[in-house]
């Protein structure tokens, strides 16, 4: 079988490992290369939200009874928008604030919980439009608004001003409770 060699049959092998490295080459270039620089990238991101998620557990702050406490007392058991007209109207004339118009919105049910008896969280959707001399008034209005004694969140807030004044136009949640579903 050695004897039927020829040069001929060398330069074809010769041609098909020269060819195969070229494939090789190409090969790993166009496509291995960038699926290893990919898989890099993916497991230093993979590596950086776990150390992420792992500070965040180490530092997060887990609620306390009190924390839990304070926030029940923000939420009355009765619906009770006078409470909430008046509040709002206190606030407001302590930060130079002149509310123009108050539109109470539709409640619905947003959580359950199970106590003693089985409570119901609702919310009551507020629509606000007031005027203030300066930005300043305004921002006192918001920061009193979030500090009050009823727990309100802020859903929307539009501020326009003029040269003489200050427009605000807010739309916000109050929440409370009522027994027996």
């Amino acid at each position: 079988m050695i004897n039927h060699w020829t040069k001929k049959h060398s330069y074809t092998l010769i041609g098909v490992i020269v060819v195969t490295l070229i494939f090789y080459g190409i090969s790993y270039f166009s496509i291995i290369k960038p699926m290893q620089s990919e898989l890099d990238t993916m497991n230093k991101k993979v590596s950086m939200y776990e150390n992420q998620i792992t500070k965040t557990a180490i530092s997060e702050d887990k609620p306390n009874d009190n924390e839990f406490a304070s926030f029940a007392l923000q939420v009355p058991a009765k619906k009770s928008p006078d409470d909430v007209l008046v509040n709002l109207e206190n606030i407001a004339s302590t930060a130079n604030v002149t509310i123009n118009y108050i539109e109470s919105g539709i409640n619905r049910p947003e959580n359950q919980q199970e106590d003693e008896e089985t409570k119901k969280l609702s919310e009551n959707m507020y629509s606000l439009d007031a005027t203030a001399a300066n930005l300043d008034d305004i921002n006192v209005f918001l920061f009193e608004m979030l500090e009050s004694e009823r727990l309100m969140i802020i859903d929307t807030i539009n501020i326009q001003q003029d040269e003489d004044q200050v427009f605000l136009t807010i739309s916000f949640k109050t929440f409370y409770t009522e027994a027996g579903i």
